[in-house]
């Protein structure tokens, strides 16, 4: 039995509308969706580093390795974080021959008897750190060997909740350090742009995190 149909598509008209107005939100919204990715992406590392350290430190304090070692390589395109540890018997065989910690960043040094606890390397062209070349920082049981050597031991002082430090790692987007130096600014008037985190540390190990906000540090 023949039945009316009223079927209505698309006119041209209409279809070059809808996709004006799907190219001008995706415009209005991209902008904000690359932020937002960036900053996730920078984040993420900066936990990630955080509890790298955290890890480590946990392992000094419990006298697994009492002298411990973060060896930060950064490249062009990524960084590389690798842990390294000096067991008990040689820690103490070594202060008892007045032989005492030292962190250098020769790799050639055989001070360590594990050279690679842990490792962890970012992906390529997503961040960037405060220094371009090798930089360590160590840590002991109870704080006593606490060191720096390479570029971790030029750091500036940095303005972080009214006091100054230069304990810390600043991790800013890959696309910023490329205008600052191929690294990352440690100031506004170096400029210093969001999306950047800083993982500071105290001679014990202690880890705090903060985001900039655009003019300062805040803690996470």
């Amino acid at each position: 039995m023949p039945q009316d149909q009223d079927i209505k598509g698309f006119t041209l008209l209409e279809l070059l509308v809808v996709i004006v107005i799907v190219s001008v939100v995706s415009a209005v919204a991209y902008p904000g969706f690359t932020s937002w990715k960036k900053d996730r992406e920078v984040g993420n590392v900066a936990i990630k580093v955080a509890n790298f350290i955290t890890t480590i430190n946990t392992q000094a304090q419990r006298g697994s390795f009492p002298f411990v070692q973060i060896y930060i390589k950064p490249s062009t395109s990524k960084v590389e974080f690798i842990t390294k540890g000096q067991r008990p018997e040689k820690y103490n065989t070594n202060l008892n021959n007045g032989i005492s910690p030292e962190c250098s960043t020769a790799t050639t040094s055989n001070f360590f008897d594990v050279n690679e606890i842990d490792q962890y390397e970012s992906d390529e062209k997503t961040i960037a750190i405060q220094i371009d070349s090798i930089g360590t920082v160590c840590f002991s049981q109870n704080g006593k060997y606490f060191q720096k050597d390479g570029s971790m031991s030029s750091n500036l002082n940095v303005n972080i909740e009214g006091r100054l430090s230069d304990n810390y790692i600043i991790i800013c987007s890959w696309d910023n350090a490329q205008i600052t130096g191929k690294k990352c600014a440690t100031t506004e008037g170096d400029g210093l742009e969001k999306p950047a985190y800083l993982v500071e540390w105290s001679r014990f190990g202690n880890i705090s995190k903060f985001k900039w906000s655009g003019s300062a540090w805040t803690r996470q």
